[in-house]
């Protein structure tokens, strides 16, 4: 799956839809029952390669997820990109803003924000339908400075689906990485 994403630093919001009901095992973080509707985790890269390497980590890393958000994305559906160059870490901001907003809610409380140790603070949000772009670009250009400016990387489209199978998530996952899918054949058998 190819996306045209920058090699520069900057802050990221992923967004995923989950097209059925998951319990989900997160790490040590626990056990977590999620519903349909899209879910826009806030990231931010600044390791080399930027955001375009940080976004390709989580497409690839579905079989060994290092981060939270790898978790979900075992289930979820990535359906586009928000992101912002910038040299300073604008995740934070992002992720109140967005626990602020009436559009979105908190499903699971420290998801990817094990660093704010003291804090139930969260960067996964939740939205029954799917959140707009341009919302979120207008609602930004009023809270940051000028050369914060949000843009948008789509996701080319894919089947609908809840868990990996063949021909979505993790089978398009390996198209970016070049290595197979890990995957579980079940095959049922007649005896006679």
């Amino acid at each position: 799956m190819d996306i045209a994403l920058p090699e520069e630093k900057g802050t990221y919001i992923l967004l995923a839809r989950l097209n059925q009901a998951e319990r989900l095992e997160i790490g040590r973080l626990g056990t977590f029952d999620l519903v349909p509707g899209y879910y826009a985790y806030v990231g931010s890269a600044h390791g080399a390669g930027g955001l375009q390497a940080r976004i390709r980590h989580h497409l690839e890393s579905s079989a060994n997820p290092h981060w939270h958000i790898d978790y979900l994305l075992r289930w979820a559906i990535p359906v586009e990109v928000w992101y912002a160059i910038a040299d300073r870490k604008l995740e934070q901001d992002w992720a109140e803003f967005l626990e602020q907003s009436p559009l979105f809610r908190a499903p699971i409380p420290r998801f990817g924000a094990s660093d704010y140790r003291r804090s139930r603070t969260t960067h996964l949000f939740y939205a029954k339908r799917r959140p707009s772009f341009s919302w979120f670009r207008q609602q930004m250009a009023g809270r940051f400075e000028s050369d914060i400016r949000p843009q948008v990387a789509p996701f080319p489209s894919r089947q609908a689906g809840g868990k990996p199978e063949q021909g979505t998530a993790i089978d398009q996952r390996s198209a970016v990485s070049g290595m197979q899918p890990y995957c579980l054949a079940i095959t049922r058998t007649r005896f006679s």
